[in-house]
């Protein structure tokens, strides 16, 4: 219960901030509606849908706040043999696997940007897995790599911290075309990493490597396509996922393409 009540303040305090009436200088609620057709879903360098997918996501920011809903909508079968969802081993295609809500609050001090939030985790027609929560710090650096560190902390299911440390840099082509590069490399304590492999050690857990193209066809639309590398870097961690019956890749290339309209 003291989890539930947490939820609760969190949201309360947001929610209280977000609507109170905005000073004269304050920007106008900024909207963006994002879709992107992605070839697989992998979190955190674990394949979760070796498929097509579809993710959708909407974010209205204001003021420092924002709110984001992110969905995985499977388009196909996939894992209808090897009952991955479902112990009847029914398709989940066409169904929402995962959606997940966001509150997050960034301030930034010069080129330090400082943010905090809270991650709510659903996994509708899932069975096999359970609802939980993170709440994470985030700091980055606004200079030619961009680096970024954030500290995830589950308090739910599982009860582990991961941190993930990125980098990129974007180089601008012409007034509407750009070329954005990025970096991340996670570590998982051993919490986390009993959790998701099954391995009682603290270790680094995952390497991505990603190019996008973000394409301005309005002052509204933006198409992005995007080709990552994505590779689960410890030799345990690698050990059992390769022991999986399914989802058993570690190292993957894969790519999307996101359309994005900004009100």
């Amino acid at each position: 219960m003291r989890k539930v009540y947490l939820t609760l303040i969190i949201v309360g305090l947001f929610f209280g901030t977000f609507l109170t009436p905005a000073a004269a200088d304050d920007k106008v609620v900024a909207v963006d509606a994002e879709v992107t057709l992605i070839s697989q879903y992998i979190w955190r360098g674990m394949v979760l849908n070796e498929d097509l997918s579809l993710q959708p996501t909407m974010t209205v920011a204001k003021s420092g706040f924002s709110f984001n809903v992110w969905g995985q909508l499977n388009l196909t079968d996939f894992g209808e043999d090897e009952c991955l969802y479902t112990d009847d081993c029914d398709s989940r295609a066409w169904q929402f696997t995962e959606i997940d809500f966001t509150l997050d609050y960034s301030h930034s001090f010069d080129q330090l940007t400082v943010g905090m939030g809270i991650i709510f985790y659903e996994f509708p027609n899932w069975d096999h897995a359970d609802d939980t929560h993170e709440v994470y710090l985030s700091m980055a650096y606004d200079c030619i790599l961009q680096p970024a560190l954030t500290i995830f902390y589950d308090f739910d299911e599982v009860d582990a911290f991961y941190v993930n440390l990125a980098a990129g840099h974007s180089f601008v082509l012409n007034d509407k075309l750009s070329l954005d590069l990025s970096s991340s490399l996670g570590f998982g304590d051993s919490d986390f990493n009993e959790f998701n492999f099954g391995e009682d050690s603290s270790a680094l857990v995952d390497f991505n490597f990603g190019v996008a193209a973000p394409y301005k066809v309005t002052d509204s639309i933006t198409v992005t396509t995007s080709l990552m590398f994505s590779s689960i870097v410890d030799s345990d961690n690698r050990d059992s996922v390769d022991d999986r019956d399914c989802c058993d890749k570690t190292d993957n290339v894969y790519g999307g393409i996101t359309f994005i309209y900004s009100f």
